[in-house]
């Protein structure tokens, strides 16, 4: 009898190591399921990134072109001939560069953090407030050119007959007396340029930089993991 305790005691044992080791496989297994997917997100999250410096390195190429010519109509500096002469003339006040940030990786880490908790992980918290943060502050500032550049059309399209010519790269006499006497013209182009050049730029600059340094946090993260 007990010997035949002992054996059921040791099958018993057997059975409970068996299960154990078999929680154990499968805590790992999800463990690293769940890791395959956060790596999976922050590669993701990275070629976003990198596509966000290309088109902020294109907004500021044409913009830093472009400044040149807003000074010149604030500070009247431009002469009537060089402005007649000026193919990007017609964008001031008119047009600005419009930037959206690609958002598939982050929507898909904020989606994961529903289930899993990323906390602790220094890496999703940088990731969130460049979204949060600088991500906001160019959203802001986008908003702000475009209710300018905005109402500023809409006046002019509905009083201005040199409007479509302009548009077209045609710059009749009417449309360069108007921008080198009209009030409302200088005024708006030192609005905008105060939006483009003292918010907008700034944010982008920011925003580049920031992904910079995170695009190597993220390339260390996926080596280690």
């Amino acid at each position: 009898m007990g010997k035949y305790f002992k054996y059921a005691i040791g099958e018993i044992i057997l059975v409970v190591i068996g299960i154990l080791i078999a929680l154990q496989i499968n805590n790992w297994n999800e463990h690293r399921n769940q890791q395959n997917i956060l790596n999976n997100i922050y590669a993701t999250i990275k070629v976003d990134l990198e596509e966000d410096i290309r088109s902020i390195n294109k907004v500021i190429t044409t913009n830093e072109d472009l400044e040149k010519i807003y000074w010149g109509i604030i500070n009247k500096k431009i002469e009537k001939e060089d402005f007649k002469n000026c193919e990007d003339c017609w964008q001031i006040n008119m047009s600005y560069s419009d930037f959206k940030l690609h958002r598939n990786g982050i929507d898909l880490l904020l989606d994961y953090n529903k289930n899993h908790d990323t906390s602790k992980d220094s890496l999703a918290i940088k990731l969130k407030n460049l979204y949060n943060d600088l991500g906001h502050n160019i959203e802001v500032s986008i908003a702000e050119l475009k209710e300018e550049i905005g109402n500023y059309n809409t006046s002019i399209i509905n009083n201005a007959p040199w409007f479509t010519d302009v548009v077209n790269g045609k710059y009749s006499e009417e449309f360069v007396e108007y921008a080198f006497t009209n009030v409302r013209y200088r005024n708006t182009a030192t609005i905008v340029h105060f939006f483009t050049y003292e918010k907008y730029l700034p944010s982008l600059k920011s925003y580049k930089e920031k992904s910079l340094e995170l695009i190597d946090a993220i390339n260390d993260y996926l080596e280690t993991k």
